[in-house]
């Protein structure tokens, strides 16, 4: 599962921007997967893999019918999940769901104001996130190269957008 889950996170590094429904799709999965693991504790794997499907099927659908509600969505999903990752990486134990629901809440207001420049950054942030979180470094080593992922995601996404508006 942590092979799977450091390709994904690459996908997202590289192709966050370009590829948004499969964004959305895997951000989704990626929620579906980590907070149902938070929420409903030790359900077999099959239920963590269902709900994740689930989330990132709502999610790839939405992306490719109705963009702006999509770009939203991904700003929650992907607002949701760092808090999720930054609240299980510190300990914090108490007011999950709350955190995620206000971070989501924000990652989809910034997403549907500035579309292409927060896809690029919360993909970065959530590939490096999910990169970081199946690598199982200690916390100080977390940080560093969660850093150097999302910048060097961010920074080839936006070259390529660039190129992409030039062309």
């Amino acid at each position: 599962m942590q092979l799977f889950t450091i390709v994904l996170g690459l996908i997202l590094l590289v192709f966050g921007r370009r590829l948004f429904w499969l964004f959305v799709a895997l951000v989704g999965f990626i929620l579906g997967m980590e907070f149902t693991g938070v929420i409903l504790g030790d359900q077999p794997k099959w239920v963590m893999l269902f709900i994740g499907l689930g989330t990132g099927l709502i999610g790839a659908l939405l992306a490719v019918f109705i963009e702006r509600l999509a770009f939203a969505l991904a700003g929650f999903y992907a607002g949701a999940y760092l808090a999720l990752i930054g609240a299980q990486s510190f300990g914090v134990e108490s007011n999950t769901f709350l955190l995620c629901a206000v971070s989501g809440f924000i990652g989809a207001v910034f997403a549907a104001l500035i579309m292409d420049w927060v896809i690029i950054l919360l993909s970065c942030l959530v590939g490096a996130g999910a990169i970081v979180v199946s690598l199982g470094l200690d916390q100080m080593a977390r940080l560093l190269v969660f850093v150097a992922l999302a910048a060097a995601g961010a920074v080839f996404q936006a070259k390529v957008m660039a190129r992409s508006r030039k062309g």
